[in-house]
């Protein structure tokens, strides 16, 4: 995918978020909130390596491969990069980040609603971390 259309999929996912935060309650939005940040995640990861010239034509990540851990995580990348993944700057960071993302994911879109917010919230951090750090590792994004 084009950088263009990976920006284009993260303002859909940062309006999203803007309007749950603005909204009377998070858990009113919880399982389409959490979607929206794994696939923002997903495209923040991509935006990352397409700046750093790390990932192949074509190569697409998907989220499932973020329930890994870290060194399961770094193998499955390697078909799907031009570069060793721990040669680019901030990667164990990054990854780390998103892996954190992901966590309970399909609980909090499929499982029971959640009893408060916090969760989210620290998604919703977590979110803007990932971003912040990638935007500190390679410039705008």
């Amino acid at each position: 995918m084009h950088e263009e259309k990976h920006k284009a999929a993260l303002s859909e996912v940062e309006d999203s978020i803007g309007e749950a935060i603005k909204g009377p309650s998070l858990l009113n939005r919880q399982r389409l909130l959490m979607s929206a940040m794994s696939l923002g995640m997903q495209h923040l990861i991509e935006l990352w390596l397409h700046k750093s010239n790390a990932i192949k034509p074509g190569a697409t990540i998907k989220h499932e491969i973020f329930k890994s851990e870290l060194k399961r995580l770094k193998e499955r990348f390697v078909g799907m990069l031009t570069k060793q993944i721990d040669t680019l700057k901030n990667a164990d960071k990054i990854l780390e980040i998103a892996r954190t993302i992901e966590i309970n994911r399909d609980d909090i879109i499929y499982g029971a609603p959640l009893n408060n917010d916090q969760i989210l919230r620290e998604k919703i951090n977590l979110f803007f971390e990932l971003k912040k750090e990638i935007i500190k590792t390679v410039g705008e994004i």
